[in-house]
């Protein structure tokens, strides 16, 4: 799933009560209950904002990460290697493993 400069606006059906993000995205939510987002409480409107809402998106924006994430947004975004690359090119969407950045060569 590529992420784009802007959200992929999607309409979302009203979730019934007693019902949550999980009960119809089962595979994702567990790929995102084992994730450091989960850990920290970042739950799912977070990122993709309220069911009930006309800009639900489907596909954050590449600003949502930079909201928590602004100083790994500006390194993505100034390193020349990672031109026309965002979050979701390295960190697969829902799972977000940390990862430690390689060190220099020589090193």
């Amino acid at each position: 799933m590529a992420q784009l400069d802007q959200a992929k606006v999607i309409h979302h059906r009203l979730i019934p009560a007693g019902d949550t993000c999980a009960s119809c995205h089962k595979a994702i939510y567990d790929q995102w209950k084992a994730s450091p987002h989960a850990a920290n409480g970042v739950e799912c409107t977070v990122c993709h904002g309220e069911t009930t809402a006309k800009d639900f998106a489907g596909t954050p924006a590449f600003s949502t990460c930079d909201a928590c994430h602004g100083d790994q947004v500006a390194q993505l975004k100034s390193d020349a290697f990672m031109k026309d690359k965002t979050c979701v090119s390295c960190h697969q969407a829902h799972i977000f493993a940390e990862h430690k950045k390689a060190a220099p060569s020589g090193q």
